[in-house]
């Protein structure tokens, strides 16, 4: 990472600046992390963002549990699988409620009808079919993520959670608080702030193990991921003075963990 070289990191801003000239993140519409809407996915990474970008996602809450210690690209295929489920389960019902003409309109995605069933306007009741689920009929079309047996029971257990606490995804988004997802099963600081910020597109940086490896190989040590999380987004307000578009301080962490990940792997592959 020959561009760290006499730059002084202090701040998640002076990251920011260090690596933003070096990876493009896509659009202005991007938030890194795919979606079933999404324009373009190129590397399993968000290239061009849905129009919706900026709105609250169910399926990526599933994400937070699918791409729990595998690759994005393993977690993408099976929230694809999961989502082909609940189509074929549920399409007798999406079909009378919606015309063909939606269905076309979704032919430009790469998954035209887990694509469908992802508009915001299905989510409750893919929540109350997945909440009647058992988790070993889930597991089958989970398989790519890995560990699937347990993460179809998590998924199961959060959407019955969810559905008895909120009524509906919409209060879930609007109403949700940190603590009450560490309390589910499954959900460490990682995933809550995965579901915050990716999910919920509300302010809170994800870090990870490769933010710990990458700040790690710029001499800092952290003992908390408390404390990693508050150095990286320290002064991101700042970052959007870099953009020739408008963007929210949620978009900016998003990105920036997208950054990270890319910048630690592309360490990684040249020792």
């Amino acid at each position: 990472m020959e561009f760290f070289k006499g730059l002084s990191i202090s701040s998640g801003y002076d990251l920011l600046c260090a690596l933003k000239p070096q990876y493009d993140m896509g659009d202005r519409h991007s938030w890194w992390w795919p979606r079933l809407r999404s324009e373009k996915i190129c590397g399993g990474v968000e290239v061009c963002g849905g129009l919706d970008s900026d709105k609250p996602s169910l399926e990526l809450c599933f994400a937070s549990f699918l791409g729990q210690n595998t690759k994005y690209e393993n977690a993408f295929q099976a929230l694809v699988g999961l989502y082909g489920y609940c189509y074929r389960s549920l399409r007798n019902i999406l079909d009378s409620q919606m015309p063909a003409l939606d269905l076309d309109q979704c032919k430009r995605f790469a998954h035209p009808r887990e694509a469908f069933v992802s508009q915001s306007c299905f989510d409750d009741m893919l929540l109350e079919f997945l909440a009647s689920c058992t988790p070993g009929e889930l597991a089958l079309y989970i398989r790519p993520a890995g560990f699937y047996n347990q993460k179809a029971r998590y998924i199961v257990r959060f959407a019955q959670n969810l559905l008895e606490e909120f009524g509906s995804f919409g209060s879930f988004a609007q109403n949700v608080s940190k603590e009450w997802l560490l309390a589910q099963s499954g959900v460490g600081n990682e995933s809550a702030c995965s579901i915050l910020n990716y999910a919920l597109r509300r302010e809170e940086m994800v870090v990870d193990s490769y933010t710990q490896k990458l700040l790690g190989v710029l001499g800092f040590e952290f003992y908390s991921y408390e404390d990693l999380q508050s150095f990286v987004a320290c002064d991101l307000y700042r970052g959007s003075c870099l953009y020739d578009f408008e963007i929210s301080l949620a978009q900016i962490m998003a990105r920036m963990h997208g950054k990270i990940v890319i910048a630690y792997k592309e360490y990684k592959r040249s020792l």
